[in-house]
């Protein structure tokens, strides 16, 4: 067992955080002002190299691996959790396309998007305002004519939307079938295809989502991907995957609210000593450490699984589930041990508290992460030996 990354993902890993020490840092406060989309931050990642890494290289992308990408989260989402889901969100967006469709439609679809000079980006279509954990109650339909697909419905909270090249759009072929019936679409932005209303955000307010509504819309039949029907397998392998991203950022966010309470408590004087020297505090500090180490490792190890083609759906929960509470109940300690400081706009942790917020909602709320778990562990437990061979059918389990 080595867990050491290697030179290039080291070196990736540097050059992540030498950038967000740079151009995110620096400016997330004054950009979040602006409640917009951070083009000019975005552009920059783009010409670094720190986006689309998951397109593979013979659609001109890096080819690089999951865990590869969640280094780049986390250093981005240490400096602006808002940011890095404006950077990595081509990661979601692309996931499924990646996943189902072929070498030739990625090359056609994908690859103009992301070997230009400017950043281009996609956009992931799933939740509408009736079907957010619930996909099989969408009501966005796509009907085969001829040799296009007429796409009519509307879609919500799509992050990256309003400045999207291309739209990733989940939509019901066969709704008898409920979520056996769908499919997912690649849509070029196009006649039809429009922006309404841009939502307006506790937190990663460097972060754009809005409604998107598609009025027959109409695309060619090889824009389908893979087969129809197998849009719900996509969707529920992307999210398998792309889990770990979010966990990823939010362990930079809790790794950010370890560094700047214990910075502050080192230099906040009172009885005549360092706060960080009191016990009350130095213990806080120390659950926040471990908290932020241990959704490091989970994150990584999920990404891992995910890279060897193993099962990925249990640890990609408990990765997302825990990093992002983890980011929440760290970025409440901080403003606990920063006191008044903490809760001022002047000071960061209070961006941090809001910011943090969402990594326990986007991608499956927790209480969606943890039910997929803990089906996962149940399926598990059907085959399993611990050695204690008593039946408990019909009667209580013995105490022990």
């Amino acid at each position: 067992m080595d867990f050491k990354l290697s030179k290039e993902e080291q070196e990736l890993w540097e050059r992540a955080k030498q950038f967000t020490y740079e151009h995110i840092t620096p400016r997330a406060l004054e950009l979040e002002k602006r409640d917009e989309f951070p083009k000019e931050v975005v552009q920059k990642a783009y010409e670094a190299g720190l986006m689309n890494l998951h397109i593979p290289k013979e659609a001109g992308g890096p080819g690089l691996s999951l865990l590869a990408e969640t280094l780049v989260s986390e250093a981005t989402g240490y400096g602006c959790a808002g940011m890095a889901t404006s950077i990595m969100c081509n990661n979601l967006a692309f996931a499924p396309l990646v996943i189902g469709a072929t070498i030739e439609q990625l090359q056609t679809y994908v690859q103009p998007l992301i070997t230009g000079k400017e950043a281009k980006f996609g956009a992931f279509c799933l939740t509408e305002r009736g079907a957010g954990s619930d996909p099989a109650d969408m009501t966005t339909r796509a009907v085969r004519d001829g040799d296009e697909y007429v796409i009519t419905g509307a879609k919500c909270f799509a992050t990256n939307a309003p400045v999207a090249s291309l739209f990733t759009v989940f939509a019901s072929t066969q709704p008898e079938l409920r979520h056996k019936g769908l499919s997912v679409f690649m849509v070029p932005k196009t006649k039809g295809v429009k922006i309404g209303h841009i939502e307006r955000k506790m937190g990663q307010k460097n972060s754009v989502q809005s409604e998107v509504f598609f009025e027959d819309v109409r695309v060619p039949k090889d824009c389908l991907v893979g087969k129809e029907g197998d849009g719900f397998k996509i969707a529920m392998m992307t999210l398998d995957k792309t889990r770990a991203g979010i966990a990823a950022i939010a362990t930079g966010v809790a790794q950010r609210a370890v560094d700047e309470a214990a910075r502050f408590a080192n230099i906040r004087h009172q009885f005549g000593k360092p706060i960080g020297k009191f016990q009350g505090i130095s213990f806080m500090l120390a659950d926040m450490g471990t908290r932020a180490s241990a959704a490091r490792l989970l994150t990584r190890y999920a990404a891992w699984l995910a890279d060897h083609g193993m099962p990925v759906s249990k640890d990609s929960a408990f990765a997302k589930a825990f990093a992002s509470d983890a980011a929440m109940q760290n970025a409440t300690d901080a403003v606990q041990i920063m006191g008044g400081y903490g809760y001022l706009e002047e000071y960061p942790v209070e961006k941090l508290m809001r910011d943090a917020k969402l990594t326990q909602i986007y991608e499956g709320t927790n209480q969606i992460q943890r039910l997929v778990a803990g089906r996962a562990i149940l399926k598990e437990s059907v085959n399993l030996d611990t050695g204690f061979h008593v039946k408990y059918e019909g009667r209580d389990p013995p105490l022990i």
